[in-house]
């Protein structure tokens, strides 16, 4: 469909006509335009785009859907009247795919641990009203016996129906929209959540951008499969760096895909060089509803970080998991009368298959940073705000004194800490090597997750 403005004449009314190419060569159009504005046999036109270039052979197979033309005397006519131009401006797709790379930067840090994070705030709204236990699982498939290095991130939560996977697809599609979204998907309405104690109540994803950035920023390629519970069906979407350059060399939408509708355990479209995902759908028979995030094209610096300091990163999720994974009180190690009466049924695993290969719950990490601040404490002071907008902030200090010129604050030698300086009233002796040293005081938890690199200056 093309979009013809007749402005050859000054003093009359112009024109506009929507022609149907159907497949016409650029002569056939010429004809078409000759048609359908009665251009006599001995008038001599041009037609021209909106940037004034002339339409040949070449231009006009470089016309687009609802393209714009002006029919001229000549392609310097000046307008006799203002016109109109259609235009479409979607975001290019590296909106989506690169994004991540800025979000997830913070100066000294690996960006690894917020990413995944991600991933598991997604994970931990599934499984948010499952009855029993909660089972949100990394596998980091990088042994070549699977084929190409993989990171999943498998739930065994409510799942998406098909409807709400394309939700999903789309970016920054919040929760807060989509009840009155003119998408063709299902409109629900955001819930606010009760109250509940450190605000654990699992609703950290909704602004619908995390996990595709998380997933790209962590890869090139990013396969959501899901069974929706109540559902004998499994929905499979597919979102590719190499694909969105596809369509767009090819002048297709980009922003335009396909899901699979099949049955549980159905591996027929997996090609023979993708046994890691044979693996992952063997393993959907029997379950009731899940969520599998499967990520391809893990760059090698990216698999290096996650095998070699498998130790340093899984300690950073268990820090901003802390209260998801040890109840309210978090983890107290010598005092029991000090735990949680009730221990959150979530369990958070990380699973290397790699040679050799091991598994471990992140409850079992005992040096994450939370832990340490918990239980290097002499006392603490708990309070709570209320906002104007009627929010609440739940607030912990923790006493660390300094004793017998020794510093009972623990460090976190995953945070670079500025020298104090030399005239600093504070620099007694041995604050040199202070834990704290000009670190903020407060760390943020939002919805009872951790907030990397989000503070409250003293």
């Amino acid at each position: 469909m093309i979009n013809v403005y007749d402005c050859r004449f000054e003093n009359q009314q112009v024109f506009k006509k929507t022609l149907k190419t159907n497949g016409l060569d650029l002569d056939g159009f010429l004809r078409l335009v000759n048609k359908e504005f009665a251009v006599p046999s001995d008038q001599r036109f041009v037609l021209v785009t909106t940037d004034r270039t002339v339409v040949n052979d070449g231009k006009y197979k470089e016309l687009q859907d609802g393209s714009t033309l002006y029919l001229l005397q000549n392609k310097d006519q000046v307008l006799p009247v203002a016109t109109e131009e259609n235009i479409n401006f979607v975001p290019h797709y590296n909106t989506l795919i690169e994004s991540g790379t800025f979000e997830y930067f913070a100066e000294g840090q690996k960006s690894l641990p917020c990413a995944l994070a991600e991933l598991v705030d997604n994970a931990l709204w599934a499984t948010a009203k499952n009855t029993g236990v909660r089972t949100i699982e990394i596998q980091l498939l990088f042994d070549r016996t699977f084929g190409k290095p993989t990171v999943v991130v498998l739930d065994n939560g409510c799942g998406m129906t098909s409807k709400q996977l394309n939700n999903w697809a789309v970016y920054r599609l919040s929760k807060f929209m989509r009840e009155n979204s003119t998408f063709e998907s299902e409109r629900d309405a955001y819930v606010h959540p009760e109250p509940v104690p450190r605000s654990l109540n699992s609703d950290i994803s909704y602004f619908g951008v995390g996990g595709k950035q998380a997933a790209f920023h962590i890869g090139d390629s990013v396969r959501m499969i899901t069974k929706p519970i109540n559902s004998p069906d499994v929905h499979e979407l597919v979102l590719s760096k190499e694909e969105f350059q596809k369509k767009e060399q090819n002048k297709e939408d980009v922003f335009k895909g396909t899901i699979l509708n099949r049955k549980p355990g159905d591996y027929s479209h997996v090609t023979s060089s993708e046994r890691f995902l044979q693996e992952v759908i063997k393993e959907e028979t029997g379950k009731d509803s899940f969520t599998a995030v499967v990520i391809t094209g893990v760059c090698p610096e990216h698999i290096k970080y996650l095998k070699q300091d498998f130790s340093e990163w899984t300690r950073q999720l268990a820090h901003i998991y802390h209260y998801y994974i040890h109840g309210t009180n978090g983890n107290h190690k010598t005092d029991n009368s000090l735990r949680s009466n009730v221990i959150p049924q979530i369990d958070i695993l990380v699973t290397l298959r790699d040679k050799p290969s091991y598994s471990m719950n992140l409850r079992k990490v005992e040096d994450d940073m939370q832990t340490l601040y918990i239980n290097s404490a002499v006392d603490t002071f708990e309070f709570k705000v209320k906002t104007s907008e009627g929010g609440t902030v739940d607030g912990v200090l923790r006493y660390h004194p300094f004793l017998y010129d020794k510093e009972t604050y623990p460090k976190d030698l995953n945070v670079l800490q500025a020298p104090v300086e030399e005239d600093d009233d504070e620099n007694e002796s041995g604050t040199m090597n202070q834990a704290r040293g000009k670190r903020d005081i407060f760390e943020c938890f939002w919805n009872g997750r951790l907030i990397p690199y989000t503070t409250v200056s003293e």
